[in-house]
């Protein structure tokens, strides 16, 4: 598995926030093919790292609720690196697919310390 530190630069600076996500993988045909509860690790305005129990499949669409204040935002992306941590957990970075001007804001918001309300 691809680990962290042979990734190229970042564009964006990562902030460590911790959070509830759900994630929901899309198949090859466009439905859902797993759900799973997590947490983030850290986010950035370009994807965030995410803890589940078990990996999904590299290169994978997957779609995001993130719990970010008081507010769920969803939106989707692609795992682009797999990590395990332990025998129970792995971590997931995933790089945020067409993000919204309204997803980009609020996720911005948050970031910077606003808590991501609109």
């Amino acid at each position: 598995m691809a680990e962290e530190k042979n990734m190229p630069e970042r564009r964006y600076p990562r902030i460590k926030k911790v959070n509830l996500v759900q994630v929901s993988r899309i198949d090859e045909e466009g439905f859902r093919a797993d759900l799973a509860t997590g947490r983030t690790l850290n986010m950035s305005r370009g994807g965030v790292r995410i803890e589940l129990h078990h990996p999904l499949p590299l290169r994978s669409v997957v779609g995001l609720n993130m719990a970010l204040g008081e507010q769920i935002l969803e939106v989707s992306g692609t795992v682009v690196y797999l990590e395990v941590l332990d025998e129970d957990r792995c971590a997931m970075g995933i790089e945020f697919k067409e993000l919204s001007a309204e997803a980009a804001k609020v996720i911005g918001e948050y970031l910077e310390g606003g808590g991501g309300l609109p």
